[in-house]
């Protein structure tokens, strides 16, 4: 992703922060292959996909912010933030811009088209996981299920990547 896509998604984070009367300052996402390397007052999740099944497409890491009404609504995800795809599991380092509840997902994006690609009925075709490993019965889950406090510091987030 490059530089100018990254000061755009953070860009839009902020006005959507100020707009959502949360506390807007500037948000500075990344996403980084592998493991954490702490820095001083920085707010990292150590983002851990496992379950991968090949290495072809993306595995997109998607932001939403601590309202519960926003997640999964369209046109409401903070940033929206790609890791190269390889089988098994792989690591990435998402800086937040300050501390909070996010709500995270995660999907492989096989075909290369920035979107979960859902069938017929609308189920998902491509492999997705969530935080905390929340039980799915007939539809995505609450918002609580998989929101995260994060602090300065680095915090593991592993999801496992579950295949239709």
């Amino acid at each position: 992703m490059t530089g100018k896509r990254l000061a755009w998604i953070g860009g839009a984070a902020l006005v959507f922060g100020a707009a959502c009367g949360a506390a807007a300052q500037a948000a500075e996402w990344g996403l980084a292959p592998g493991a954490c390397v702490a820095q001083p007052g920085a707010v990292q999740a150590e983002v851990e996909l496992v379950g991968v099944r090949g290495a072809t497409g993306d595995l997109v890491i998607t932001v939403y912010g601590d309202r519960p009404e926003d997640f999964l609504a369209k046109g409401t995800k903070l940033a929206k933030l790609k890791l190269a795809a390889r089988a098994g599991s792989v690591t990435g380092c998402l800086a937040l811009p300050h501390e909070g509840v996010y709500a995270l997902t995660a999907f492989h994006d096989e075909d290369g088209d920035g979107r979960l690609l859902r069938g017929v009925i609308g189920l998902p075709v491509e492999g997705y996981g969530f935080p905390n490993d929340p039980r799915l019965l007939l539809g995505p889950p609450s918002f609580a299920a998989v929101a995260i406090e994060f602090h300065r510091g680095i915090t593991p987030v592993p999801m496992t990547i579950k295949y239709p």
